[in-house]
């Protein structure tokens, strides 16, 4: 009986450490981005994250937000369109900023996971900077209010 238990006791353990190794990513979760349907592409920004085995940053303070954000080409969106923003792990803290142009940026109010679109035409660039207890990250996208 005892041989039982130490071996259900060693699979367990073993089960639970390739659970933990396999789920565990080595930085945030990308958020999931759209605009009455249509998908929005994001850019990782900076990050910080930890998992149980390692803890990495990766830092694109060389970059303003706008030019991390010119990875992906913008998308048209009509003005004050509902913009949704999902991960797939909540955040604990989510801030949004906009910035049209080359302009300052100014802070966003989110209703229920939603931005609402500017009613100005112009191209916008949105910076996210989300944390977690692992860690934070920041991400860019752009839209065309047409």
């Amino acid at each position: 009986m005892k041989k039982f238990f130490a071996i259900l006791m060693i699979a367990s353990l073993c089960s639970l450490g390739i659970y933990f190794f396999a789920t565990a990513s080595s930085k945030p979760p990308v958020p999931d981005i759209s605009a009455s349907g249509q998908k929005i592409p994001v850019a990782q920004g900076s990050y910080c994250w930890k998992t149980f085995i390692t803890s990495k940053c990766v830092d694109w303070a060389y970059a303003p937000p706008a030019k991390v954000g010119d990875v992906h080409e913008p998308v048209e969106v009509a003005p004050h369109s509902k913009i949704a923003i999902h991960f797939e792990k909540e955040p604990v803290s989510l801030s949004v900023k906009r910035r049209m142009n080359e302009g300052k940026e100014i802070n966003v109010k989110m209703i229920g996971k939603k931005i609402t679109a500017p009613s100005e035409s112009g191209m916008y660039v949105y910076h996210l900077m989300a944390s977690w207890k692992q860690g934070d990250g920041s991400y860019v996208f752009r839209i065309k209010v047409k």
